[in-house]
């Protein structure tokens, strides 16, 4: 393997992780700016070649699966469980994605929208007029309360508190650096991130495999606890208890951030853009004083604000393959070892793909449909986030239950940018806003 076979980058100069951390948006402009959309750079986990090219993008997400493996497979299994789906390949991935993918489409998620919609006026009972609300903790605590009903399929009120609680606490453990660095997965004797981490997981266990248990001993319920506890595979096998909570590990991450993320994002936008939100305002007063929940998701201008949300600032900023294969992309062949990933930040802000990118404009969404290698805030492929669907219901949901009962000012007018937090990106410092009436 020539070196003229790779994409041009860094060969030799290892990715600065705080530098990125720092800011990301800004080290990939100067990254593709650089070296064009295709590049090759050293991480502390290997070689990745990233791309912000749909062309390579489509090649990447049309992958068979004996041709790609896990990447970083250590960064995943101490977060989501060593038994998570994301850390399954070939047949066992295709057996498990086609085990969970029902309660995340058609009439059974349609079912979820009454829970997301009381938990957003929930929240909304607690906000007082005047006082200013982290839209960010805001977002998380509506988040958790549909998990721990709709996911965890949880009762008692007592029951949920406590998976709140320590839900909370474990996603705020999951210190970045620890997805970077290796040597710091360790506990040196209780005092490291990595000790705080396990200290959080091992808690949220015990909830967790107390709600397995709690699950196996009533009737099915709509619950997607309840569907997992009692599906089977096609052998006619189940899942067992370890699998079944390390996939609630992978739910909690995935839908909590994506959700909670993407809603204070929005709003964030929205309050930015006041011509924006008169017209989805006026768009959504035209549904009437009780629409039903389909109504409100099928609304085009809250479905292109959500996905202009998601557009410019992405929850998740890359998609990883590792090569067990050798992969021609473009001019460039790849190594098996190698790494390749699709870079949602690259893509999204692309300005060959979407004019003046750092622009929130909904509008672009209703002028044309992107193909799913042009946006990909939920991935691609085989291993596309199974519950997108369900965090898109989820935020127009969530969205118009605030726009209907409250009016919000921001309380700060200084741009906020995203930050990475654990696998996911989010505003820097909360998205604060000015409640000045909730009814």
């Amino acid at each position: 393997m020539t070196p003229d076979t790779l994409p041009p980058g860094s060969r030799n100069k290892l990715l600065n992780p705080v530098r990125y951390l720092l800011d990301p948006y800004r080290y990939y402009e100067k990254a593709f700016a650089q070296y064009g959309d295709t590049f090759l750079f050293v991480g502390p986990n290997g070689p990745v070649v990233l791309t912000r090219d749909p062309e390579h993008a489509k090649v990447i997400f049309t992958l068979d699966t004996s041709q790609i493996g896990i990447y970083p497979e250590e960064g995943v299994d101490f977060v989501m469980g060593k038994q998570t789906i994301f850390l399954q390949t070939d047949e066992r991935h295709r057996r498990e994605r086609k085990l969970l993918s029902p309660p995340f489409h058609g009439a059974r998620m349609r079912a979820y929208g009454a829970v997301m919609q009381q938990a957003a006026r929930d929240e909304l009972k607690t906000w007082r007029k005047g006082e200013v609300v982290d839209f960010q903790k805001a977002m998380q605590r509506i988040s958790m309360a549909v998990i721990t009903q709709a996911i965890f399929g949880m009762t008692s009120a007592e029951e949920r508190d406590q998976a709140h609680r320590l839900g909370a606490a474990y996603m705020e453990s999951i210190n970045p650096l620890l997805l970077f660095f290796p040597a710091l997965r360790r506990e040196y004797f209780g005092l490291s991130p990595f000790a705080k981490l396990m200290r959080a997981r091992r808690a949220l266990e015990e909830v967790l495999e107390q709600a397995i248990r709690n699950s196996r001993a009533r009737p099915p319920g709509e619950d997607i606890l309840s569907m997992m506890v009692n599906a089977h595979y096609e052998d006619g096998s189940m899942m067992s208890d370890e699998q079944i909570r390390d996939e609630l590990f992978t739910l909690l991450l995935a839908g909590h951030e994506t959700s909670a993320l993407g809603l204070s994002w929005l709003f964030y936008h929205l309050y930015h853009s006041p011509e924006t939100l008169v017209q989805l305002r006026q768009e959504l007063s035209a549904l009437g004083s009780h629409p039903e929940p389909e109504a409100i998701v099928q609304s085009r201008y809250l479905d292109a604000s959500a996905s202009e949300a998601l557009r410019v600032y992405p929850v998740v900023a890359e998609t990883f393959r590792k090569m067990r294969a050798p992969l021609a992309l473009g001019p460039y062949t790849i190594p098996v070892g190698y790494t390749v990933s699709v870079s949602a930040i690259g893509i999204h802000h692309n300005p060959a793909i979407y004019p003046d990118p750092n622009t929130f404009r909904p509008e672009r969404f209703l002028e044309r449909k992107f193909s799913p290698f042009e946006y990909v805030p939920f991935g691609g492929g085989t291993r596309r986030c199974l519950g997108a669907a369900f965090a898109m219901y989820e935020i127009k949901l969530v969205a118009y239950e605030i726009l209907r009962h409250c009016e919000l000012a921001p309380a700060n007018e200084m741009p906020i940018r995203p930050i990475q937090r654990g696998p996911t990106f989010g505003p820097k410092g909360g998205v604060p806003m000015r409640i000045l009436r909730v009814s």
